[in-house]
């Protein structure tokens, strides 16, 4: 995506368009950049990285999105690199109320990382939440965690490193901490998000509405039978 002094280039920027997880309305909607650098801005101060300003197409707000920059001044031009990162994150959710005490705690502090782009301290809570979750488990918790974690190469496309970064973080380690590990990255934290999510939906949440169901069924046959 290029930049140039000449503002007829400026064309290229607006018509790269993003497809993002809204902050503010939360859906996943293409974005339209309406305020973008100015090229004489950046020659005089030379910024290593440059925001951008976009608009929802799905609710109008706002939306800003940092790009890394290189700079080619004997050609009047620079380029703002592929990579995005994303300056508001919306709020990660999750059915909590299924989840137990302790559990519910550690994964609450975990998606608050990731929303707040602290990717390895997410790492790091997720970990404590796979701990937290196979001490309620008891003795095949580890058993069930680990078996959800090697399922993820049977239904999603994972490459070979980040799987084994992923298994690392979640099945090895004591405290939560992985300095030998690379640091992880937005696209990594997005594949163990989903990762976590679906472990505590198969070890918690799945049982719990399915007891809710039998409970629902069981009332209303006996309301049935009281009401004959």
């Amino acid at each position: 995506m290029q930049l140039r002094s000449d503002t007829k280039s400026e064309i290229n920027i607006i018509d790269r368009h993003f497809n993002v997880k809204c902050p503010h309305c939360t859906a996943f909607a293409s974005l339209s950049p309406i305020s973008i650098p100015k090229y004489e801005l950046l020659e005089r101060y030379r910024p290593k990285d440059v925001g951008v300003a976009y608009i929802c197409n799905a609710c109008q707000r706002t939306v800003f999105l940092r790009f890394s920059v290189k700079y080619d001044f004997g050609n009047l031009q620079l380029d703002i690199g592929p990579n995005i990162e994303e300056v508001e994150r919306p709020m990660e959710d999750f059915e909590h109320e299924y989840l137990p005490g302790i559990v519910r705690s550690d994964f609450q502090e975990a998606l608050s990382c990731i929303s707040n782009s602290c990717f390895n301290a997410f790492a790091a809570m997720c970990r404590r939440t796979i701990q937290s979750a196979s001490a309620e488990l008891g003795a095949d918790g580890k058993d069930k965690v680990q078996r959800q974690v090697e399922a993820l190469r049977s239904i999603a496309d994972v490459d070979d490193e980040t799987f084994d970064i992923i298994k690392a973080i979640v099945l090895a380690g004591h405290d939560g901490a992985h300095p030998h590990l690379p640091a992880l990255s937005q696209e990594r934290a997005e594949v163990l998000l989903e990762l976590m999510k679906d472990v505590m939906h198969q070890l918690f949440v799945r049982k719990k509405k399915l007891e809710e169901a039998v409970l629902r069924r069981q009332q209303v046959i006996e309301d049935k039978k009281k009401n004959d």
